[in-house]
């Protein structure tokens, strides 16, 4: 079990940095856990937690801006999420760019509405600062309260070290399919749909020319 734990002090950086770029809470609370345990300062756990949200939110961002009809973005905009993100977009439009990073399964689809919008970057950029600046704040505080709890699970399964590590290793790596699904299931799907599609279109003229030869 500790072995994991070092595994995870010694990227630490890399993996909050990573962490909250493409996902968020789980990794900010693991910054958080960090700076109790004394491995790194608390501040650069906010630090990188508050980079990698905001630099992440922004990627989306200008992403769903400047290639609306990417084939990315499409299938996105037809997520049955979309419509719900894009009309609180309309409504909230300030609001919505502080919150939207805390609302499971609304990041992705919210921040392409976004995008979509008709926010301007300035704006976005100056809400995103202080959406990315609070939420980094929040879930890396979190992380650093509970942090002697945490270490006290770890305490009391060390007696059941090598079954513990291995359960914890393949529900880390349930976890990371199951929200790497969510988030780009979407794309998945609809590029089988389009290969499938092409597949049939195929079929169908290699009949007609042989019908026709």
């Amino acid at each position: 079990m500790y072995e994991i734990l070092n595994l995870i002090s010694e990227f630490g950086p890399l993996i909050v940095l990573a962490g909250t770029f493409f996902e968020g809470e789980v990794f900010a609370l693991i910054g958080g856990f960090l700076a109790y345990r004394g491995t790194y300062p608390f501040e650069l756990m906010i630090g990188l937690a508050f980079v990698g949200s905001f630099f992440g939110d922004l990627a989306v961002f200008l992403f769903a801006r400047n290639s609306s009809n990417h084939r990315w973005v499409r299938p996105w905009r037809e997520h049955r999420r979309f419509a719900k993100a894009l009309e609180l977009v309309e409504k909230y439009q300030a609001y919505f760019v502080i919150v939207n990073r805390y609302i499971y399964g609304l990041r992705m689809p919210g921040l392409i509405a976004l995008g979509m919008s008709k926010i301007t970057l300035t704006r976005f950029l100056i809400l995103n600062l202080i959406g990315a600046a609070l939420w980094s704040g929040i879930f890396t505080t979190l992380g650093f309260v509970f942090g002697y709890s945490i270490q006290s699970l770890f305490s009391q399964v060390e007696v059941v070290e090598k079954g513990v590590a291995i359960f914890v290793g393949v529900l880390a790596v349930s976890l990371a399919v199951y929200f790497g699904y969510r988030q780009w299931g979407p794309i998945i799907r609809a590029r089988r749909k389009r290969r499938k599609l092409r597949a049939r279109r195929k079929a169908r003229d290699e009949a007609n020319d042989r019908l026709e030869g």
